[in-house]
């Protein structure tokens, strides 16, 4: 028996989990193409000398030609004139905006993990509630609640396929956005103190 028997064999209630499966893949890819190492810092050695150097102007224009992560929120903090006064909170404020952005959409796998068995469930529910209206239309005969039993567990076992590699890539998506969290936190740590460092001085 082929897939397309058994996923139509499965009833309505296949589609929906269908759906979760695809949207858990389709999220998958989009974050791993989102949190690429080059979207979180990119040109670290030319941002850093120039940190370091306390060229701020070429840095905020460095960061401006930039889209990764790092860049965004240092350029926004340069342009802000109140980082001239508290820099670390400043920086932290917009750190927390691309922070937001880091770990969007990286809980719907985990949603799909915990729906798609539910759907599952529901469709063996609804399954058997078709099989012994059937059983009990033909006079109790056991050859249709025998061949009926399995068809109705098809659900469950599509949600549970599903679901176990969701909650897997749910898992995985949230390592990768810590990750880059904390590499990100680390560089902009760096970035506060050398310009806390500059205002002090002047």
């Amino acid at each position: 028996m082929d897939i397309f028997t058994i996923f139509t064999k499965g009833g309505v209630v296949m589609y929906p989990i269908l759906l979760c499966s695809i949207v858990s893949v389709a999220i998958l890819l989009e974050r791993l193409f989102a949190l690429r190492k080059s979207r979180i810092i990119s040109n670290r050695d030319l941002l850093t000398h120039l940190a370091e150097k306390h060229s701020w102007d070429e840095l905020k224009e460095a960061a401006q030609k930039n889209d990764d992560f790092f860049s965004r929120t240092v350029y926004a903090t340069l342009c802000d004139p109140a980082s001239a006064a508290e820099p670390q909170k400043i920086t932290e404020m917009y750190a927390k905006k691309v922070t937001e952005e880091i770990y969007s959409h990286t809980s719907i796998p985990g949603v799909m993990a915990t729906l798609s068995p539910l759907l599952g469930l529901l469709g063996t529910v609804l399954g058997m509630i078709r099989i012994f209206n059937k059983f009990t239309e033909a006079g109790g005969n056991p050859m249709i609640l025998a061949g009926g039993i399995w068809e109705a567990l098809i659900t469950t076992a599509a949600g549970l396929t599903v679901a176990i590699p969701s909650l897997i890539i749910y898992r995985f998506l949230t390592y990768i956005a810590d990750k880059s969290v904390a590499e990100l936190e680390f560089e902009l740590e760096k970035f506060i103190v050398l310009k806390t460092q500059d205002n002090e001085e002047r």
